[in-house]
């Protein structure tokens, strides 16, 4: 799939747009490519663009809070909840607790490296732009190639799950129908303004927060146990349909289910240049995104635990956190917030595309891409200073994913994640040990951090290993990544002084 993204993105572009950029775009000028180490001081004065930097291009118009909206809304806490969550409860019961603590201190420290990173190269691109420019290049090629795929795949995911949702009011959905309507629907608001999008996506938000908040209230009002009751892991066991103990291996399963669930922090990022102050706020909205999310995903799956009536009700439920929502609150109460919940879903498809366009736009930028490709696509809107043409082509693939088979788009992005965690902690190390002069924020526990993330990444590839139902999946993951390699030594290298220039983004004015 990855040798032909390239040709998708060519032949999906509408050939109007060619003459529509000409007047609707804004061409982006580059700098030519300076000799300069990724430690470079950067510039602090207000001009087009520093040496060794790009023109400024996107609007720099939203602030912490605003970045933290939308990386909120790409997260999806509610939905986080009603469906890892709620599956994670029906496989290892109160299990869920400690799992998905120890999956909070994971993902809290993976936030200190991606803060680190991205106070340093505050730069469009997410992922990929931090791991090019503080690891090297090729595991920089490597990255994009999970990404390019990943994220349109999980759009796709996404939009093929909104029928489920929306099917308690409006029966008879089609599922792949309705994921079109949805993606057609997302990419045209994705091409908004950035300033009307975090506007937007945090109004869902506070839909889904709202749904988050009643079932913390409603097992803390109705409490059946005491807290205490979950330092103990159990499971439902098929065989007797009672509590038994939780096996180690089954725990360590559930911190991988955790690790997924609260996935999407490191998203802050890719909104970097449309960020006020982003080298001193970036790593406050990587931060705060991650300990959000823990908070607002872990505190009502403990709510749900020890307010439920009977826990091996619960856990042998096929809907756990349907089942509790319908037993506290009522089938009227229940069919409300599944409908919140598919707002919740399609406020994430919002922002991933946000996310995607944008990650297409850097590597246009970055030249990561041949020239006749990567001129339209580093293009932005004169009005809003919107990567469109990126945004689109994204949200294209991901409407084209609506026609692959569920089970194969789950199987294709299974695995992208760890590779992705694994690049993030290794560039935290490399950056740091590089001697690096960059001003930013620092990570407490160096190298403690980084090292025990990549112990628990280990600890994942291990269980993958261990699962052959995952072994395609992982193997997927690895194709994508040896295509990056191979992309970079065939193509980009060879053309280095013209390609992958891994420049700087235009400096803000200091304040």
């Amino acid at each position: 799939m990855a040798l032909t993204v390239a040709d998708v993105i060519c032949d999906t572009r509408p050939s109007c747009l060619t003459d529509l950029s000409k007047n609707y775009f804004t061409p982006l000028t580059l700098p030519e490519r300076t000799a300069h180490g990724p430690d470079r001081p950067a510039a602090h004065r207000h001009s087009p663009a520093a040496p060794g930097a790009y023109e400024a291009s996107l609007s720099r118009s939203i602030g912490v809070g605003g970045n933290i909206l939308i990386t909120l809304s790409s997260i999806s806490p509610a939905s986080s909840v009603f469906i890892l969550g709620g599956s994670a409860l029906a496989l290892f019961g109160t299990g869920v607790f400690w799992a998905f603590l120890i999956a909070g201190i994971v993902s809290i420290l993976i936030a200190f490296c991606y803060a680190e990173l991205a106070s340093a190269y505050p730069v469009a691109g997410g992922d990929y732009s931090l791991v090019a420019r503080a690891l090297g290049p090729a595991f920089g090629v490597a990255t994009f190639f999970i990404s390019l795929i990943s994220l349109p795949l999980i759009i796709a995911v996404f939009a093929l799950g909104v029928a489920d949702y929306l099917g308690v009011a409006i029966h008879g959905l089609s599922p792949q129908q309705t994921a079109l309507v949805v993606v057609v629907i997302t990419t045209v608001t994705a091409c908004f303004d950035i300033r009307t999008n975090s506007w937007l996506t945090g109004v869902f938000l506070g839909v889904e927060m709202a749904a988050l908040a009643l079932l913390t209230v409603l097992g803390f009002v109705h409490m059946e146990r005491p807290l205490s009751s979950l330092l103990s892991p159990e499971v439902l066991d098929p065989a007797t349909g009672q509590l038994a103990p939780l096996a180690i291996s089954g725990l360590m399963l559930a911190v991988t289910q955790g690790i997924f669930a609260y996935n999407g922090y490191g998203g802050a990022v890719y909104f970097a240049e449309e960020t006020k102050n982003a080298a001193r706020s970036i790593a406050k909205a990587v931060i705060w995104s991650a300990v959000i999310t823990v908070a607002t995903e872990l505190v009502p799956l403990i709510a749900i635990m020890v307010g439920a009536r009977s826990q091996t009700e619960l856990f042998g439920s096929d809907l756990p956190v349907e089942a509790f929502l319908t037993e506290r609150a009522g089938h009227a109460v229940a069919m409300v917030v599944m409908l919140s919940i598919a707002l919740a879903v399609i406020n994430a498809i919002i922002a991933i595309t946000l996310q995607a366009g944008r990650l297409l736009y850097s590597a246009a930028r970055d030249r990561a891409l041949p020239g006749t490709v990567a001129a339209p696509l580093q293009a932005v809107s004169t009005k809003g200073r919107v990567p469109v043409l990126a945004t689109v082509v994204m949200g294209a693939i991901a409407f084209a994913a609506c026609f692959v088979p569920l089970d194969v788009l789950l199987t294709a992005t299974g695995s992208t994640l760890t590779f992705t965690y694994l690049f993030i902690a290794l560039a935290a190390i490399h950056h740091r040990r590089g001697g690096t002069t960059r001003a930013g924020y620092r990570m407490p526990l160096w190298p403690l951090a980084p090292g025990i993330c990549i112990a628990a990444l280990g600890l994942v590839f291990v269980v993958t290993l261990l699962d052959p139902e995952q072994w395609l999946s992982l193997g997927i993951s690895l194709g994508l990544v040896a295509a990056g390699f191979v992309y970079f030594a065939l193509y980009l290298r060879p053309r280095r002084n013209t390609h992958l220039l891994l420049l700087d983004a235009a400096p803000e004015e200091t304040r």
